[in-house]
């Protein structure tokens, strides 16, 4: 099946703009959290004896750590750590308050929203720095940033999923990702630790390593290109690092985009090049392995998602020559039979 370029609904003329005040409210509110993560939990005056030494707490599990007697300059650096904890709260206040007035904006036009708990779980992964560097959202829950990068809601692809991918893309190219921490920063948080911060109930999946799952059954998967195997030793997950399918999820240009949820945050998506998720989820569709009842769906999104690209990217992400020549062959072969069935002709570069 091949969809027509009216089978698309355009979003309102003024709904670019929307869409770029949201995310430049989040830009500031990822700023200033990312301040406060990097900043000591508590710094505080200790006395022992007739002296007071400056302790630091940098975690919730710490027990503080001695900075040197009370003196000018452990004063001056007591001073300098609560003016900038304060300015860097009242900066994320600041930006929740501008998020939740955009995003009230950006809901009255109908545009593509994500579940509150998705968003939490997103927020808290760009915090620690894992979203745009270690991590690619993957999967149904990437359709509603490619519906914003086309401007358009989709006749199909986009619906509603219980369960979140993530795919893990540090080493590739994609992990070229604009504000990419230093990763080298010890404490930093794995997966799992981002998780169970947000909900103490999530356990890794005896049966499926690669899977956490908590109390109320929602189920976050951890997949990997066999060419990043192995992860981090920290990391708790174990994925399936036999996904050959994986590895075209790390080609092209990677995309950032920030949608709404539900209860009006923002929600940050980082999703692999829309072609090569379409010709992807195209191949899962005759993946002999695959759940049937999966595969209808996959067939509905890799090609709703090629005829996307062809109308609403083709400066962007063009299906032309290149893009094609770049494709292996079980891909390209696809590709070829979409490009038939919708009289498409790449063009040159």
């Amino acid at each position: 099946m091949t969809y027509k370029k009216s089978n698309f609904i355009l979003f309102r003329p003024d709904s670019g703009q929307v869409i770029a005040n949201l995310e430049a409210a989040y830009d500031q509110w990822h700023e200033a959290r990312r301040t406060l993560a990097s900043l000591p939990t508590s710094m505080f005056w200790q006395p022992k004896g007739e002296v007071e030494y400056l302790a630091v707490k940098k975690g919730g599990y710490d027990s503080g750590t001695t900075k040197g007697v009370r003196s000018t300059e452990t004063e001056a650096l007591y001073d300098s750590f609560v003016a900038e904890k304060a300015l860097a709260k009242s900066r994320a206040a600041q930006a929740d308050a501008l998020i939740e007035q955009r995003a009230l904006q950006y809901r009255a036009l109908r545009l593509p929203v994500m579940l509150d708990k998705q968003g939490e779980l997103l927020r808290a992964l760009d915090i620690e720095g894992l979203l745009r560097n270690d991590l690619l959202v993957v999967g149904t829950n990437a359709f509603a940033a490619y519906e914003v990068l086309c401007g358009v809601k989709f006749p199909a692809g986009n619906e509603p999923t219980q369960d979140f991918d993530l795919a893990w893309c540090r080493g590739s190219s994609v992990s070229l990702a604009r504000l990419a921490p230093d990763s080298s920063v010890k404490g930093r948080k794995t997966l799992m630790g981002v998780l169970q911060s947000i909900d103490s109930t999530y356990r890794l999946s005896r049966k499926k390593p690669y899977q956490a799952v908590n109390s109320a059954g929602y189920e976050v998967e951890l997949l990997a290109a066999p060419s990043r195997a192995p992860l981090p030793k920290n990391e708790a997950f174990e994925p399936m690092v036999s996904l050959v399918e994986q590895e075209w999820l790390l080609c092209g240009k990677p995309a950032f985009v920030v949608v709404a949820t539900q209860r009006h945050r923002a929600c940050p998506l980082y999703v692999p090049d829309p072609r090569w998720m379409a010709v992807h989820k195209l191949w899962l569709a005759k993946k002999p392995e695959r759940n049937a009842q999966k595969k209808p769906k996959d067939a509905r999104q890799g090609q709703v998602l090629l005829d996307a690209c062809r109308y609403f990217l083709a400066d962007a992400y063009p299906l032309d020559i290149d893009f094609v020549l770049d494709l292996p062959e079980e891909l390209r072969d696809l590709f070829n039979d979409w490009a038939q069935a919708a009289q498409y002709e790449p063009p040159n570069s």
